[in-house]
């Protein structure tokens, strides 16, 4: 490569030394070689035009060469062009200190035409290939620059409706917060999109989300901010703090889902709910999305809520009951409590249901319609359900001992849907009841409609697996939940139970009195029992036993009991034409 149009700079306060060196270097078609012969004049001259190559004579009046270098180092940095010493006599010393502060090479007076050349050449070769490294990284840093800039961008970015993800919406939050504004919140919850993906395709579903962002977009005003908060959440930043204006916005927004949303030539059906929190100044960018998330309406015609203390009550004794659930079966905290079963026609007392309970030492006595979905949620109703599995197991093996269980008295346990759902519920069960030594026909199940529809080709593998061995299964709370003649037509059970939803009102409501007697011919029709809870009154227990409901339980006969009170009413029952209704109440029983 040659370097005859680079830009060199001679400085030799003896002119003779420059005209040699400028005629030298033109003599080889250097074409852009320049002189000066007093070293005060080097940093204006390099400031108009900076050269690709000094060479500089180090011993020099008013400024030697070390004077300049630093100079030239101080305006230029890393920008100082490099430099060759021209010296009649290198010293160590001279060596030394012109190597420390950067000089590239050293020309020795009197001058060799042809190693002067070479110097140079290496010299700017050298530089070159360094220029060439470095526009080549800035080059590189700019791609990399540009990607990390291009990256970033997606990685606060939702790829499909390209709103910004939570990433993004979290930091909007962030900086709102530390900034001090006014901030308000619309957490918006889409329903029904799980309905669209599956009739239709995820391909749709993006369609649809990309179609109603657009149409909330342009329900915003500038300076608002709406994004995707999760996969079927949305999430709206305004700098409103106002919440009568909140909620005019939310109303607005929710106009969006007044009609089916259409898409192409598909009329697709698209809800939302939304819940509304704000600031006027300072906060906590976690804790108010979670005010907006905990004021999001769960259910019912509601559409949209704005944060309230209740709520967040609500939320606080939720998590307390969540938090204190786990452990309380090993803390002794839970018992189970008996409620006696009896046949309408005999009165004769037949089985029993097993009803947890659970009293907290500071909460008190905590009602199973509050900790029960929360156990099932969390996942600790599995280790509970075995605790209750064994307990009852152990009272069984206790009262056959003392000669209460008869061939015709069983004890019925609950099963939860997470229970069911497991593999190997029905053989896990068959060996503890062949570990405590009880025969089959003394115990039962009782599951819900929910239950066994979560799964229902486990649960149909499970109870049939338990119906060979004849052990009972009821469906509790029939006609209150997904009621399906498919389950009753195909699942192995022996008895449907009528919630007291349908009991509590026979007196007065034809309607009731006609679903107990529909519930119990379908019964009786697919070849089950029936049994009737939350007997109150003789007339209720009256009617029921006319329909032909096999048996019941109930106030009217007895509350849920400890083991030991259980134990003692059933050997003092004494039957009755008439009872009279017991008054002490247990909640969720």
């Amino acid at each position: 490569m040659t370097f005859t149009h680079k830009h060199v700079l001679i400085v030799d306060d003896n002119s003779m030394n420059v005209e040699l060196l400028l005629d030298l270097l033109d003599d080889h078609e250097f074409d852009n070689v320049h002189g000066i012969s007093d070293p005060r004049h080097v940093l204006s001259y390099c400031q108009q035009q900076l050269p690709d190559l000094v060479l500089l004579d180090i011993r020099m009046p008013f400024l030697d060469g070390y004077g300049v270098l630093s100079q030239l180092q101080e305006h230029f940095a890393d920008q100082t062009p490099p430099v060759i010493v021209l010296t009649a006599q290198i010293d160590d010393e001279t060596r030394h200190r012109a190597l420390s502060m950067g000089v590239r090479d050293f020309l020795t007076k009197p001058f060799k035409h042809d190693e002067v050349l070479q110097r140079i050449r290496n010299t700017l070769d050298v530089e070159h290939r360094y220029r060439v490294r470095d526009k080549q990284a800035e080059t590189l840093e700019r791609m990399v620059a540009k990607r990390t800039e291009e990256l970033d961008r997606q990685s606060r970015t939702d790829p499909i409706t390209q709103l910004p993800n939570r990433r993004s919406l979290t930091q909007h939050l962030t900086d709102a917060a530390q900034q001090g504004r006014q901030t308000g919140l619309l957490f918006i919850a889409l329903d029904h999109l799980d309905d669209v993906v599956r009739l239709h395709g995820y391909g749709v579903a993006d369609q649809l989300m990309v179609h109603i962002s657009h149409r909330l977009n342009a329900q915003l005003e500038a300076g608002s901010t709406l994004g995707l908060w999760g996969g079927s959440e949305l999430l709206v930043i305004t700098h409103n703090g106002e919440l009568s204006e909140l909620r005019q916005l939310a109303a607005r927004l929710l106009s969006c889902f007044e009609h089916d949303q259409s898409l192409g030539d598909l009329l697709l059906p698209l809800n939302a709910r939304i819940g509304i929190s704000w600031s006027q100044g300072d906060f906590h960018t976690e804790r108010l999305v979670h005010m907006a998330a905990l004021a999001l309406p769960q259910s019912g015609s509601l559409r949209l809520q704005s944060y309230n203390e209740t709520l967040e009550n609500q939320q606080r004794h939720r998590l307390h009951l969540q938090q204190a659930i786990r452990g309380a079966t090993q803390r002794g905290e839970m018992s189970l409590a008996f409620q006696p079963k009896l046949s309408l026609t005999t009165q004769r007392i037949i089985g029993a249901e097993a009803l947890l309970r659970w009293h907290h030492p500071e909460l008190g006595h905590v009602s199973p319609a509050d900790f029960i979905p929360l156990a099932e949620a969390s996942g600790d109703i599995l280790s509970i359900g075995e605790w209750v599995l064994e307990e009852a197991m152990s009272h069984i093996a206790a009262w056959r001992q003392r000669g209460l269980l008869d061939d015709e008295f069983h004890i019925a346990v609950n099963v939860a849907a997470r229970q069911l759902a497991r593999k190997d519920f029905a053989e896990n069960l068959l060996m503890r009841l062949a570990k405590h030594g009880i025969p089959e026909r003394f115990f039962a199940l009782e599951v819900t409609e929910s239950g066994l529809l979560s799964d229902m080709h486990n649960a149909r593998i499970q109870l049939a697996q338990l119906a060979e061995v004849n052990i009972a299964v009821a469906i509790d709370d029939f006609g209150t939940g997904h009621s399906s003649l498919a389950y009753v037509k195909t699942l192995p059970f022996s008895t449907l139970k009528i919630d007291r939803a349908f009991v509590m009102d026979l007196e007065k409501d034809a309607v009731d009195r006609h679903l107990a007697l529909t519930i119990t011919q379908l019964a009786h029709a697919v070849g089950c029992d029936v049994v009737a809870e939350g007997i109150e009154t003789a007339a209720q227990a009256d009617y029921l036993r006319s329909i032909g409901c096999e048996a019941a339980q109930g106030y009217y006969y007895a509350r849920p009991l400890p083991a030991e009170e259980f134990y003692r009413w059933c050997t003092d029952w004494i039957p009755h034409s008439h009872l009279t209704l017991a008054t002490e109440s247990v909640n969720g029983a």
